[in-house]
């Protein structure tokens, strides 16, 4: 009988949402990682020799699955 009670508390625990600060997290974590990669992307562009720095930087984004913020 225990081990159905303990069964059946560990099924509803899977059903329980999760907690304001882990969502808060996971979306926090995917603003850094656009910010990184935009960081790092610029300076991609800053040094690259040839062609326009726009350019290089929205093919580093796009490389990257993630779409550039400019006109």
């Amino acid at each position: 009988m225990k081990i159905v009670i303990f069964a059946a508390a560990m099924l509803l625990a899977g059903c329980v949402n999760p907690r304001p600060s882990e969502l808060n997290n996971s979306r926090s974590t995917s603003t850094n990682n656009f910010d990184r990669d935009a960081a790092e992307c610029e300076r991609e562009a800053a040094l690259s020799g040839a062609g326009s720095k726009a350019q290089a930087f929205d093919r580093c984004m796009r490389a990257r699955n993630r779409t550039p913020n400019r006109p």
